[in-house]
């Protein structure tokens, strides 16, 4: 799919799609990738759905800087984070967590989901902003049909993996213990649900246009889309992907999601993110792999690949 605008010759963009479907094709596993710029939109499975894993924690942060412009919230409201509010896996904020708990803001929350994929600063936040209702809500408001966000990161993972969650979970060895004894028929039912499953996925198509319009003030106010792509551009996972092949001179603001692997088969390796180009124009995108056998090294090289292709793409077809 693409639509054309007068600055830019058909001819580039068919080149575009070529080359990212011969990408993608070659490729083990399903890509789906999604582009949009002041060209249009390109996609390769742009219809497909595929597992957003902890891009949903982009969703939450938006939602979050929704209610800051929707419903007077302030990102310096004070939140007190109590070790039964903690999540699973990746939660460096758990560190800082005593018997007391752990007084921070609602801006730290949005901040620690986005750069270090904070669980449980994204579960807090999902909670905070009235759940997946109040998610979704926003989505449609955006116009994101292509976006779903159901469950947070504590019943997503742990139905995943064929458990469902239980407070005593955010104890790293007991969640640990609880994976292991899970019989093998009953993981092998939850990974092939997982597969099938709707929810919590995100069309290539629908990511690149969310990203596009949030880059290009459609969203939030000016303010909250300054403050949240700032966020977005000091994430720290991922450097191998998205980042790395982002050309000097350019910047990314990007939000990245990964599945476990399950019997060599990796259900989720994610990066999505705006590309800024050193005279301002916003190049969005959408990169996910599923059910892939590949290496994480392998899998992060398409990633940047896809960046390079859109860096190239727009050198090309703007001289």
């Amino acid at each position: 799919m693409a639509v054309y605008s007068r600055r830019y010759n058909p001819w580039h963009m068919a080149t575009l799609i070529e080359k990212l479907k011969t990408l993608a094709d070659g490729f083990d596993g399903r890509v789906g990738i999604g582009m949009q710029s002041a060209a249009g939109l390109v996609t390769v499975r742009g219809g497909e759905r595929f597992s957003l894993q902890s891009v949903m924690k982009l969703m939450v942060a938006a939602a979050v800087m929704d209610a800051v412009d929707r419903r007077g919230w302030r990102l310096d409201t004070p939140i007190l984070v109590r070790r039964e509010d903690l999540s699973l896996y990746v939660q460096p904020i758990a560190d800082r967590v005593t018997k007391n708990g752990y007084r921070t803001t609602l801006g730290d929350l949005v901040f620690r989901a986005v750069v270090d994929s904070d669980s449980a600063a994204t579960d807090i936040a999902f909670a905070r902003v009235g759940g997946a209702a109040a998610i979704r809500a926003f989505l449609a408001r955006c116009g994101a049909n292509g976006i779903r966000v159901d469950r947070d990161e504590r019943h997503l993972q742990t139905e995943i993996v064929g458990l469902t969650w239980r407070p005593e979970y955010v104890d790293a060895a007991v969640l640990e213990k609880a994976i292991q004894a899970v019989p093998t028929a009953v993981r092998d039912h939850a990974f092939q649900a997982y597969r099938r499953d709707p929810r919590d996925t995100a069309t290539p198509a629908g990511m690149a246009s969310f990203l596009y319009n949030l880059a290009s003030g459609k969203l939030l106010s000016p303010g909250s889309t300054r403050h949240l792509l700032s966020v977005m551009r000091r994430t720290a996972t991922g450097p191998d992907r998205l980042k790395a092949g982002v050309p000097k001179g350019w910047t990314l603001a990007h939000k990245t999601g990964t599945s476990g692997t399950y019997k060599g088969v990796t259900m989720a390796t994610n990066d999505v993110g705006v590309l800024t180009t050193p005279d301002g124009r916003n190049i969005a995108v959408a990169v996910f792999v599923a059910e892939s056998h590949r290496s994480p090294k392998e899998r992060a090289a398409l990633i940047a690949d896809v960046a390079r292709i859109a860096a190239t793409h727009y050198k090309t077809a703007t001289r």
